[in-house]
């Protein structure tokens, strides 16, 4: 995750971003101990609230889903 931070840094991201099963120990809480926290549905940008649509469509929100941001 580091070695993604750092290559995104170099390329002038401000910010990573992941969708993710909130209560799988090896997914959201896995994230926030890499510097992810959640993001408010408020926060979200069009772009995500597509992909978290998708999800919806795939079936995947029978299990509580989240966004998580880590500014860099």
């Amino acid at each position: 995750m580091d070695h993604l931070a750092a290559y995104a840094t170099g390329e002038g991201v401000l910010a990573l971003t992941l969708t993710t099963f909130t209560d799988v120990p090896w997914n959201a809480p896995y994230y926030l101990r890499c510097g992810f926290v959640f993001m408010d549905d408020g926060d979200l940008t069009p772009g995500l609230r597509r992909i978290r649509e998708r999800e919806a469509a795939h079936g995947l929100d029978r299990w509580p889903r989240t966004c998580m941001r880590r500014m860099l």
